[in-house]
């Protein structure tokens, strides 16, 4: 099962106060480091998920997890939901689990099997 809650020994240096302050260049972007470690949670969580379902295995995330993601997720724009960041969104029911809702935000289907 792959399960994103967060482990004392795996995100220790994400804890650290530097890790979200500053610049840091990803894919050749430059970007705050609170934006890169949304961003990086958010590849980690859709993958995760891409892969537990393809697999056939369950997918757990941590609610507060899943809160940054949705609140990254929402502040996509049109302009990237052509296919080269983003599908166009899956309209996925307002009272859908969250995990639902972020993966609707992302072009996924949620009952994708």
């Amino acid at each position: 099962m792959f399960d994103l809650t967060p482990r004392p020994t795996s995100s220790r240096a994400w804890r650290a106060p530097e890790a979200w302050e500053g610049m840091t260049r990803a894919g050749g972007v430059d970007l705050p480091g609170e934006v890169a470690g949304a961003v990086a949670l958010e590849e980690i969580v859709l993958h995760g998920w891409d892969l537990a379902r393809a697999t056939g295995q369950p997918f757990e995330v941590d609610e507060g997890l899943l809160q940054v993601v949705h609140g990254n997720a929402t502040s996509i724009g049109p302009d990237d939901r052509d296919g080269s960041l983003f599908g166009a969104a899956v309209e996925v029911d307002s009272n859908a689990p969250l995990l639902d809702r972020v993966l609707g935000l992302s072009g996924r289907n949620p009952a994708w099997a």
